[in-house]
């Protein structure tokens, strides 16, 4: 019990919507609003790879984890690095299978998922700009992959998906850095505030944030044979992402940092699958999106795991 209870903080496995929702308008765009066995597939596929690469984040950091996080399961030594890497390995090569079984195309772009995820935690986690580019592009890939591992093809309506997600990632990606500025410029670890400055790195992620619901709302005014009501998931968006940051664009410091970084990732649940509702309806949509928003929100209480 003790490995197991290791094993769940290793994925943080409270944050399990977010491979869910990234995927889902590629999978569900591609099915016109169908629940096959593909898309089951292909969710199953995502989660497991986000799983994987939360293993490999931990163990290409543990040794910094022993100064910053000395209680997390490498450091402490309740789990050694070769338990880590070795089922993370194993999970990455049975989704790599799993997405060539499904097609040639979602088989390649799984790899190539891979590839970015080990690139990031592995090189550019540290290394300011490039780590703020190179996560969000997998985590935008998602809805590619959900396309792709379902039809074969990716719908125009992906690529708005695919677009909006990264944007708004990387605009996300830029906020979470803040919430350990000061431990990080201390051990001389580079982020995006650390590299290019606080305030360009605040309009940036300003800016990033702006295409995001931009693009997600294009669709909206140039797609005609759509359900309009999706635009609602934007909206709830940036509600919770805008209320968030306020206060850290006001004084860029650590709480604030980590308090932004929670609004994300609540305006991530509503956002991320938007475009989900462009083909069910909005009961259907709802029905999806707030029990993952819900049992998330539940799981990081009981837990009390770090986002």
């Amino acid at each position: 019990m003790t490995r197991l209870k290791a094993y769940l903080e290793l994925i943080r496995y409270p944050l399990f919507a977010i491979p869910i929702v990234a995927t889902l308008p590629g999978a569900l765009i591609a099915s016109e609003g169908r629940w096959t066995w593909r898309v089951a597939a292909t969710l199953l596929i995502a989660l497991c790879g986000y799983f994987a690469g939360m293993i490999k984040n931990d163990y290409f950091h543990h040794e910094t984890d022993k100064q910053t996080n000395p209680e997390r399961p490498l450091p402490s030594e309740q789990l050694t690095p070769r338990q880590a890497i070795v089922p993370a390995s194993i999970i990455y090569g049975l989704c790599v299978i799993g997405g060539f079984y499904l097609n040639v195309k979602a088989g390649l772009l799984v790899m190539g998922l891979v590839a970015i995820s080990h690139l990031y935690n592995a090189i550019f986690k540290a290394k300011g700009i490039l780590g703020s580019l190179t996560l969000p592009l997998g985590i935008g890939l998602l809805s590619v992959f959900g396309a792709l591992a379902v039809s074969g093809t990716v719908p125009r309506l992906v690529w708005y998906a695919f677009a909006a997600t990264t944007f708004y990632d990387l605009g996300t990606h830029i906020t979470t850095t803040f919430k350990d500025i000061s431990r990080d410029k201390e051990l001389g670890i580079l982020t995006t505030p650390l590299q290019i400055g606080i305030r360009p790195a605040l309009f940036l992620s300003a800016v990033a944030t702006v295409l995001a619901f931009t693009i997600a709302c294009l669709p909206y005014w140039l797609e005609p044979d759509i359900q309009k009501p999706y635009i609602v998931w934007v909206v709830l968006g940036i509600i919770a992402t805008v209320g968030t940051r306020i206060s850290l664009y006001r004084q860029p410091n650590e709480q604030n940092g980590y308090f932004a970084l929670k609004g994300s990732m609540i305006g991530s649940i509503f956002f991320f699958p938007c475009l989900i509702g462009t083909q069910v309806s909005l009961i259907v949509s709802a029905v999806i999106i707030v029990p993952l928003l819900l049992v998330t929100l539940f799981l990081l209480k009981i837990t009390r795991q770090e986002v």
